[in-house]
């Protein structure tokens, strides 16, 4: 068996990120940039207030308080047409074009209407006081995104606002996954005896659409090995990954492992001191990864999140995540010494940090036990039990 850090280490040494697709920018959060970006304008366009208040000169209140004539209005969405001169002021919302001849803004709540159209300075300003200045930002011209960038709901406002409504990205990855075993059964149809539903199909569907992938081709395959090898052609023709469930151990109907070496598939490593996982295969095939993921849902989730999101990651240009926290255990759990395992947790903050409590009974069925987890801690490789008060690396399940 290889060591889960190693195994990772093997996936992510060749996986390289795809070609670019160009996407409109309200489509692409989560996606990584292509290309360098530069501005293309100034950012803020123009001088402008940063609160409602009053435009004016500081010299004239330098002394407060003190009284200027009101001459007009400036309001956000137009040019201000009258200029501020000497012992006067324009009253100015929050984001209008500062005035000509105002190098500063009161306040709306250190300065009181007067009589006459009058307004009364309370607090003596500086010149700049709540202006922000053309360019303060972002200049016209200057590198604005590098190519690798994750496009954050940030990055698409700053984009939105230069004036880009498309993008060019990363492309994002074709997924293709096959459900494997005679007993499986399509939700949705009538459940004869001896089967069971295809939980698995469904599950990482959902997990690949949440990470940004597409997936083009997903279904059950009976346990025949000539009837594998047509979905596995078929789905390889068509994807940029392949995901087959079940099959990978060592039963009389286990097909996977034979039938991608039939398919010209290059095995990278197969059985990882995991647990649950212990069976994950990872093979290669004209520089496509594909994965054989334990049939047992709860090892494929977490064969899932552990695997195939960080090649999922490298594909789209993405850093690996999420990072793990750090936790204290409140009670122990006995696990075989020569695997890493990832325990189902229940986590709370503390004042020491986060306290980490495992779920009783768990294993690599019981879905519904991992739906009573919200985090999954990591008991390490070479102990047989991780006791109580022991701090343990732990990330919240997504």
């Amino acid at each position: 068996m290889i060591a889960p850090r190693a195994a990772l280490a093997r996936i992510l040494s060749n996986v390289k990120p795809l070609g670019s697709e160009s996407v409109p920018l309200i489509r692409a959060v989560g996606r990584v940039l292509a290309e360098d970006m530069s501005a293309r304008i100034d950012l803020p366009g123009f001088d402008n207030s940063m609160m409602d208040g009053y435009a004016v000169r500081a010299a004239d209140c330098a002394s407060v308080p003190c009284r200027l004539k009101a001459l007009a209005v400036a309001r956000a969405g137009s040019l201000p047409r009258a200029r501020v001169g000497r012992g006067t002021a324009v009253k100015i919302m929050t984001g209008a074009p500062l005035p000509s001849g105002a190098d500063a803004v009161v306040m709306k709540e250190s300065a009181l209407p007067g009589p006459g159209g009058t307004v009364r300075i309370l607090r003596a300003p500086r010149r700049g006081d709540f202006i922000r200045s053309r360019g303060e930002d972002v200049r016209r011209g200057m590198p604005l995104l590098n190519r690798g960038a994750l496009l954050r709901p940030y990055e698409v406002g700053l984009l939105a606002a230069q004036g880009i409504a498309r993008v060019r990205v990363v492309r994002a990855p074709r997924v293709a996954v096959l459900s494997t075993g005679d007993e499986l059964t399509p939700a949705g149809t009538r459940l004869r005896p001896g089967r069971i539903r295809d939980s698995n199909g469904p599950a990482l569907c959902a997990a690949l659409a949440r990470l940004g992938a597409r997936v083009v081709l997903a279904r059950t395959v009976r346990d025949d090995a000539a009837v594998l090898e047509r979905a596995m052609r078929a789905a390889l023709a068509r994807a940029d990954m392949l995901l087959v469930v079940g099959g990978v151990s060592v039963g009389d109907f286990d097909h996977t492992r034979e039938v991608l070496i039939r398919v010209g598939a290059r095995v990278v490593f197969w059985k990882v001191a995991l647990k649950p996982g212990k069976p994950l295969l990872y093979a290669r095939r004209g520089g496509k990864p594909v994965f054989g993921l334990p049939g047992n849902p709860v090892s494929a989730l977490v064969c899932f999140s552990e695997f195939v999101r960080p090649a999922l990651d490298a594909l789209q240009g993405r850093a690996p995540g999420p990072c793990h926290l750090s936790g204290i255990l409140e009670n122990g759990y006995e696990k075989p010494a020569d695997r890493q395992q990832f325990l189902f947790c229940r986590a709370r903050a503390s004042g020491d940090g986060y306290r980490l409590s495992v779920i009783r009974p768990q294993g690599s069925g019981m879905l519904a036990r991992a739906c009573a987890a919200d985090s999954l801690a990591v008991a390490p490789l070479g102990v047989r039990r991780v006791k109580a008060g022991e701090r343990l690396a732990f990330r919240w399940l997504e």
